[in-house]
């Protein structure tokens, strides 16, 4: 190994998208020739080491961006769905590749296992809403308030109730209220009101003519 087969190998990883193949032993040539590299930068004069010194630098950074790129290619295939390492991989980046797969595979199913578990929160709590709404009585529609009023006086306290208009009324004893014709009717009939003198009076009046209606 040497600095023109690192910027070959360089050169190779920025313009292709694909992952090239490297030897098996990339890593221990790699090694070797950083090590010969600071043997002979001990031994050489003040003028020759600085040279070395940049060969070194140099080295490394090129063997530090075909790292970069080869681990984002790897990441990019192993999160694309596929099954198998590509050949070509160093045995270190086997072990990325497979890690970032398996951890791709797990968040996927976590991520799905969420979703689906809130789709079926959701889907059982309108199913309660449906259930509570069909068990609950249907609302009384209110009536159309055409109706006559009688005016009425309470003669004791009477539960609550509607009326045929659709109000809800709470009487007590000595209360005199208008009602509708209906209503008042079936309280007076029990006995349990009775009809306001002065609404009598008027009835009479206009039974005999003396007012109109």
């Amino acid at each position: 190994m040497d600095i023109e087969k690192l910027w070959e190998i360089l050169y190779k990883e920025r313009n292709t998208a694909s992952l090239q193949e490297l030897p098996e032993t990339f890593c221990e040539e790699v090694s070797e020739y950083m090590g010969k590299l600071a043997e002979e930068k001990e031994e050489e004069d003040e003028r020759r080491r600085e040279l070395i010194e940049d060969e070194i630098r140099n080295a490394r950074m090129k063997v530090e961006d075909i790292i970069r790129r080869r681990i984002g290619k790897i990441v990019k295939l192993a999160s694309s769905g596929m099954k198998t390492a590509p050949k070509g991989m160093l045995e270190e980046e086997q072990m990325i590749f497979e890690g970032v797969k398996s951890h791709v595979v797990e968040g996927r199913e976590k991520i799905f296992a969420l979703i689906l578990s809130e789709k079926e929160g959701k889907s059982e709590k309108r199913d309660a809403e449906k259930k509570n709404e069909a068990s609950s009585p249907a609302p009384v529609p209110a009536k159309s308030n055409t109706e006559e009023l009688h005016i009425v006086r309470i003669l004791e306290d009477i539960p609550t109730f509607m009326g045929t208009d659709g109000r809800i009324y709470k009487v007590r004893k000595e209360d005199v209220i208008m009602l509708p014709k209906t209503n008042a009717e079936i309280l007076c009939k029990r006995g349990v009101a009775v009809r306001f003198e002065g609404e009598k009076r008027r009835e009479e009046e206009v039974s005999k003519g003396g007012i109109e209606k």
